[in-house]
């Protein structure tokens, strides 16, 4: 019989065992334009004090848990609270599963092998699955999911380098406030002119074509693409519920 071994330490998987299949970090994930929260990694042009972080454009109020509920079920908890009127990218939960004893992943119907194509596989779907090698089911569910009345939630599957990765997202809802059409790579950013994108934006091939376009065609896409904005307001929240399930 395969257990379900965890460790949590301040609310945050650090790593975790089931059969042959390892897990970990577990974390969070916000933006505005400029700055990058998250807690498994590097911030980008954000301070946290406490539950608090400063953006570039605002303060949000973070509150994140993880709890074991049962012998194969993890769940986590996300709220961003906004604290100024600010515009988001995103809130995310994010999962990542080392790909060496798991067979192939499921999202929308659709089965992926991993190829370390570093593709967001995104769907506004309400689950995703990793299949181990040893018949192992790791079923990733959004439970609850409130965007304020302007984010909507997806779920994407993505395979990069030795990991799975599993996003629960809250993104822009049409029509969106702003639009960042930007180029980055390593050495620079480069922004195009607001007023010309709200003109792009407008056409819808154009739109289609670049909604997120690095993270849809994957790692040899260049770092292009257009990303929504909403505002929230000071006192408004985002909140995600997710579910792990072993079996």
């Amino acid at each position: 019989m395969k257990n379900l071994t965890v460790a949590i330490t301040d609310n945050k998987l650090i790593d975790g065992q089931y059969g042959d299949i390892r897990f970990g970090p577990w974390g969070l994930e916000c933006s505005d334009r400029y700055s990058f929260v998250t807690v498994t990694d590097q911030p980008r042009a954000a301070t946290r004090r406490g539950n608090v972080w400063q953006l570039s454009t605002g303060r949000v109020r973070i509150a994140y848990r993880t709890d074991q509920t049962s012998e194969n079920t993890i769940k986590l908890t996300l709220n961003v609270c906004a604290l100024d009127n600010i515009a988001l990218q995103d809130a995310v939960i994010r999962l990542v599963f080392d790909k060496a004893a798991i067979k192939h992943g499921i999202i929308a119907n659709k089965t992926f092998t991993h190829t370390d194509s570093d593709t967001y596989r995104l769907y506004p779907t309400k689950q995703a699955q990793l299949i181990g090698r040893d018949g192992t089911v790791i079923t990733v569910t959004r439970d609850q999911a409130d965007g304020a009345g302007r984010f909507d939630p997806y779920i994407y599957l993505r395979d990069r380098d030795d990991h799975w990765i599993i996003h629960a997202r809250l993104l822009p809802r049409d029509p969106v406030d702003l639009v960042w059409l930007r180029w980055a790579n390593r050495f620079f950013t480069l922004s195009a002119p607001d007023q010309f994108v709200r003109f792009l934006w407008r056409i819808t091939p154009v739109k289609k074509l670049l909604w997120r376009l690095r993270e849809r065609m994957g790692r040899h896409c260049p770092e292009i693409q257009a990303v929504p904005l909403n505002r929230l307001k000071a006192g408004q929240s985002l909140t995600l519920e997710v579910t792990c399930h072993f079996q």
